[in-house]
């Protein structure tokens, strides 16, 4: 099961389906500022995939292929067999691990059946390659989004020194 990343079975988007993930593509923080255009530059570098409930998307320690976007499903992320996350739809997940080139920290598991949307480590150079400002916006609004991660996750932090003080 492990390198399941890797062996997923993308599919393509149809006509029929972009349409309906530009309406949701629309309304999520990864793709803020975007034109009709730019979206539409997205979309056309974007798979799919399917992802039964329980089945792993990625596991802690293998190298990242893919960002992923939840059209529809909830992801759970695991450390040390504990859940530390839930993700569900108009979410991202892994663009820290792709972006930073880092080995995965945790595991990814499908909670419900899921459609993912994925844009390969391969494809988001292509954009960086043929389309800078498409790019360069994608990537402030990955950075946006993981500086509110990190203000979430300092939250909870001190919420949690909170109560372990509160036990003394």
């Amino acid at each position: 099961m492990y390198e399941k990343e890797r062996t997923m079975n993308l599919r393509p988007l149809d006509e029929k389906k972009r349409n309906h993930i530009k309406e949701i593509l629309s309304n999520i923080a990864l793709l803020g500022g975007f034109s009709p255009e730019m979206t539409d530059a997205i979309i056309s570098n974007l798979n799919e995939v399917s992802v039964k409930k329980g089945d792993y998307i990625f596991h802690a320690g293998d190298s990242p292929k893919n960002i992923y976007i939840i059209l529809e499903g909830r992801v759970e992320c695991y450390f040390d067999n504990k859940k530390v996350h839930e993700f569900s739809q108009g979410l991202s997940l892994a663009e820290a691990a792709v972006i930073g080139i880092q080995k995965f920290k945790s595991d990814a598991i499908a909670a419900e059946d899921c459609e993912l949307l994925v844009l390969s480590k391969m494809k988001l150079l292509e954009l960086f390659e043929n389309d800078k400002e498409v790019f360069s916006l994608l990537i402030l609004n990955i950075a946006r989004e993981l500086a509110r991660r990190i203000a979430a996750m300092g939250d909870a932090l001190r919420n949690y020194k909170n109560l372990e003080e509160k036990k003394e």
